[in-house]
């Protein structure tokens, strides 16, 4: 890669944290989207490697390498599926279709929120410092990872509004819903990203079992001390012993 290549990816780096106007208008005005969009994905694969790297640190291990790849994939995932979302719901409502200003435009928004998620790795850390329980510490996760979309989605609503395109209101709801359910699932399906200290394997993927609000209304449940035992029993002791 070259020192100019570099510094462009740089600027619009830059201007992704202090000039989102300045993006906004590139986009919506189709300049050179092709950069734009590689120079955010690169974002997104770093930015998620080293958060995914730090749930990892939770267990370690091969566990470590794992996050890190899984992450990056969650979230390329959903821009790729999200933005025809937004192409199609807003075409349908009236909006002028643009897949690839849609696409850089969704990229650019993950990419803000892979950013937010780097900038709150020391609280990740700090909760591995802390020793924090399993279940909080996924709590934790899912409450700095709901910020980072909240923040996404800003940037996408913020764009959007500026069109003042037929239409636009009901695009952003929806293309809300498609980033929850493409995201979530996503997520779900590549999960674990955090492993129990006390389990005794490390898996990359896991069987799909449940949903992604079955898990989240499992932790806040074993958060208050309420645990299922057939799903989370005690090593080396006799089920007589455990309390239903």
């Amino acid at each position: 890669m070259s020192a100019a290549v570099e510094a462009r990816g740089l600027v619009l780096l830059e201007q992704l944290l202090r000039d989102r106007g300045a993006i906004r208008a590139r986009i919506a005005a189709g300049r050179d989207l092709a950069a734009l969009t590689r120079v955010m994905v690169a974002t997104i694969a770093i930015a998620m490697a080293v958060v995914g790297a730090a749930l990892g640190s939770y267990r370690g291990g091969v566990q470590i390498a794992y996050a890190a790849i899984k992450l990056p994939l969650v979230l390329l995932g959903t821009a790729a599926l999200s933005a025809p979302a937004l192409t199609a719901i807003g075409a349908a409502l009236g909006r002028r279709a643009r897949l690839s200003a849609d696409l850089a435009l969704v990229i650019t928004a993950l990419a803000f929120g892979a950013l937010v998620l780097v900038a709150c790795v020391p609280l990740l850390m700090l909760g591995r410092a802390l020793e924090l329980p399993y279940h909080r510490m996924i709590l934790a996760t899912v409450a700095i990872f709901g910020l980072a979309g909240v923040a996404s989605l800003r940037v996408v609503v913020t764009a959007l509004a500026r069109e003042a395109a037929p239409g636009c209101t009901s695009a952003v709801a929806g293309l809300c819903i498609v980033f929850a359910l493409v995201g979530g699932q996503l997520a779900w399906a590549l999960r674990p990203y955090l492993v129990r200290p006390r389990a005794t394997d490390v898996v990359f993927v896991h069987e799909v079992e449940g949903s992604l609000f079955d898990a989240i209304g499992g932790a806040l449940r074993s958060a208050q001390g309420i645990y299922t035992r057939d799903r989370a029993p005690l090593p080396d002791v006799d089920a007589r012993e455990v309390e239903p």
